[in-house]
């Protein structure tokens, strides 16, 4: 019934020992850190505490009792969890000073997880699963009736909102997913009644459905689109997902912690890492502590996919701001708020490669991949340099991927993690063909120097092959444009085009730029460059950006030259609906052969007039995957029969 839990236990097994041997001398005797990179946080040092313990060696158990005693325990979102998971399994290789530690942490704590940011209200998810684990492992081990309840009506929570919608609200996250998904494996594992069990198993299968359905079989990798994301996982480097990926699969996963992460002490050069390795190995050490119950049939499933291939769902989402809150809304001026709403998200994969549209974004948009591409650079992948992905970010102010850049007016002063996504967006998808319109954030206003929307292809391991604009081929993959013109890109089996949709100019040379930049090849589509300016607010909601993109292959198409033909009769109208006489509503146009897409929408309010496909509003079904009668699936047995069929088609828009 699940997938291979003899695998899973020895791939762990193996996992904790390599664990082990690279990083036991982090630690001195007293459980201090001395190694050479940054010093944990508190979670990170309780999942080393874990994995130790879980290692069944003699010095990493002792080890793991010292770093319990020196640690200094603090507020955290994720260490709880960890403290419970210590107690729930390992009280006979702990000793009583520490025992004492982490009962005397978790009783300090558990009683903030009755407050309301823990109900699964349409925001990170992550949180109220590992709070949802917290308090039932919690009751159970201090016998509190009340937390056991607590955390049931939450889990039923959880349960209704998988019912009403395809996907949770932090969807398809390389991030963040795979922690849902560890939650509810321990949860299952717990001493519960068992209809709290089948609930559990129910959850987490609902939840694997999201990542298998994403999984790209021929790069190895999670598909677009993102709810939220890091460098790492827009970039398709070592992420959560693969860990937990790795733990179902072993080597049949190519690309996998064990010959990135772990291929040597120090990793594998060149790899990107997220934070910094050690926090990376020892997050691989957390994931593979639970036990996996995905079906063996969906494992199948996502292995062996059947293309063209699709995936389409719907989502949730609370209201949430770029703006500190108030300490009193009620005499606050303040009425700007992101709004509430729900969203569909698509995927479309052939073998060479993967297309992610999200109509809406996930709450302020920041760490949201609404568009994705990933695709493989060679037929066969057998390493990280075999992939590649294309991802879009609206910049202010020349901010730059690849290194530190400030985000003050976005509460991220300093943001290690590349850049982050500047502007509110809504996006359209038919198949192989996205288009996407963008805004800058308002609470960016103020002295900008550049507007502009950027394409982000990852060049870690070299560039892409041809960059065009328009009739004319950058020698260097480097140029401009002083006028929109559609930019084409060929990179190994796989081409790529770009229609750049600038709806307001408020001076700058070119429109068009291609550069290289600390390892990625941009795009950019230039709303403003000049001297630094304040902008009225309205004003600069207004300012429209965006573009369509469409991507082939050589197996779909023939020639790059072909490909490119194929767009000669592009038509293109962006105006303002009514001629702005009344209100402020954009309306886009792209049109080609027998494909039209159309938008007419309010960047003031996001408020959508009209989305439609081919002249007609697409279909919104709750979750439907090629290959898989999404009425079978938990929760969804009373859904209409058609909606777990294949479609002639994958087509969202925003309502």
């Amino acid at each position: 019934m699940f997938y291979d839990l003899a695998g899973q236990k020895e791939r762990r097994h193996h996992l904790y020992a390599k664990l082990a041997e690279y990083s036991l001398d982090y630690f001195d005797e007293a459980g201090r850190w001395i190694g050479a990179q940054r010093e944990p946080g508190l979670r990170e040092r309780l999942w080393y505490a874990l994995s130790y313990c879980a290692s069944g060696d003699e010095r990493a158990i002792a080890t793991a009792n010292r770093i319990i005693i020196a640690s200094t325990f603090t507020k955290c979102h994720f260490t709880p969890m960890a403290a419970m998971q210590l107690l729930t399994n390992y009280t006979m290789l702990l000793d009583e000073r520490a025992i004492g530690i982490l009962e005397g942490y978790v009783l300090s704590v558990l009683d903030g997880y009755r407050h309301p940011d823990f109900d699964f209200r349409g925001a990170n998810d992550n949180f109220p699963t590992m709070g949802c684990y917290t308090l039932l492992a919690g009751a159970l081990y201090f016998g509190r009736p009340d937390e056991y309840g607590l955390g049931v009506r939450r889990m039923q929570e959880l349960r209704e909102l998988l019912t009403r919608r395809g996907f949770v609200t932090e969807f398809n996250s390389p991030t963040y997913s795979p922690i849902q998904i560890h939650c509810l494996a321990e949860m299952a594992e717990l001493r519960v009644e068992p209809d709290i069990r089948r609930m559990a198993l129910q959850i987490e299968e609902r939840l694997w459905v999201d990542v298998w359905s994403r999984y790209h079989p021929t790069t190895y990798q999670t598909a677009g689109p993102y709810s939220r994301v890091y460098e790492v996982d827009s970039t398709a480097h070592t992420h959560q997902s693969r860990f937990i990926l790795y733990a179902l699969l072993g080597d049949t996963l190519a690309i996998n912690p064990m010959n990135t992460l772990f291929s040597s002490k120090h990793g594998k050069q060149g790899e990107l890492i997220h934070n910094n390795l050690p926090f990376m190995q020892v997050s691989v050490g957390w994931l593979l502590f639970a036990t996996y119950h995905c079906p063996a049939a969906l494992v199948r499933h996502g292995l062996h996919k059947t293309y063209p291939y699709r995936v389409q769902g719907t989502s949730e989402h609370a209201s949430s701001g770029d703006y500190a809150q108030p300490a009193d809304p009620f005499v606050s001026d303040d009425m700007y708020e992101v709004p509430a709403g729900s969203s569909s998200g698509s995927t479309y994969m052939t073998a060479d490669y993967a297309l992610g549209v999200s109509a809406r974004e996930f709450r302020t948009g920041v760490f949201t991949d609404s568009f994705h591409l990933l695709y493989r650079r060679r037929r066969e992948v057998v390493s990280q340099a075999d992939v590649a992905t294309v991802y879009a970010n609206y910049i202010v102010n020349e901010k730059k991927p690849g290194q530190m850049n400030p985000y003050a007016e976005l509460n991220w002063h300093d943001w290690v993690d590349s850049v982050l996504d500047e502007g509110r967006k809504i996006g359209m998808q038919h198949d192989r063909t996205a288009m996407l319109l963008y805004k800058p954030k308002m609470v960016l206003h103020r002295q900008v120097t550049s507007l502009k929307l950027t394409l982000l292809f990852s060049a870690r391991y070299g560039y892409v092959e041809e960059v065009w604009l328009g009739e004319r081929r950058l020698d260097d993959l480097e140029g401009g444009s002083a006028e929109p013109c559609p930019v084409f890109v060929k990179d190994g089996p796989v081409y790529m085009a770009f229609f750049p949709l600038i709806f307001v100019n408020h001076g700058r040379e070119r429109a068009v730029k291609v550069e290289k930049v600390n390892g990625y090849l941009t795009v950019s589509f230039y709303n403003y460059e000049g001297a630094a300016r304040d902008f009225a607010k309205r004003g600069f909601l207004l300012t429209g950006n965006g573009f369509v993109a469409e991507v082939r292959s050589e197996a779909e198409v023939g020639s790059f030259d072909a490909f490119r033909q194929l767009f000669r009769n592009v038509r293109i109208v962006d105006e303002w609906a009514y001629g702005n006489a009344i209100t402020s509503m954009r309306r886009t146009v792209y049109e080609r052969d027998d494909t039209k897409l159309e938008c007419i929408w309010s960047p003031l309010t996001e408020g959508v007039k009209m989305a439609a496909i081919n002249g007609k509003v697409p279909k919104e079904p709750l979750l439907a995957i090629t290959g898989i009668d999404t009425a079978k699936l938990p929760f969804l047995e009373e859904e209409a029969e058609e909606a777990g069929k294949s479609r002639g088609n994958c087509s969202i828009a925003p309502r």
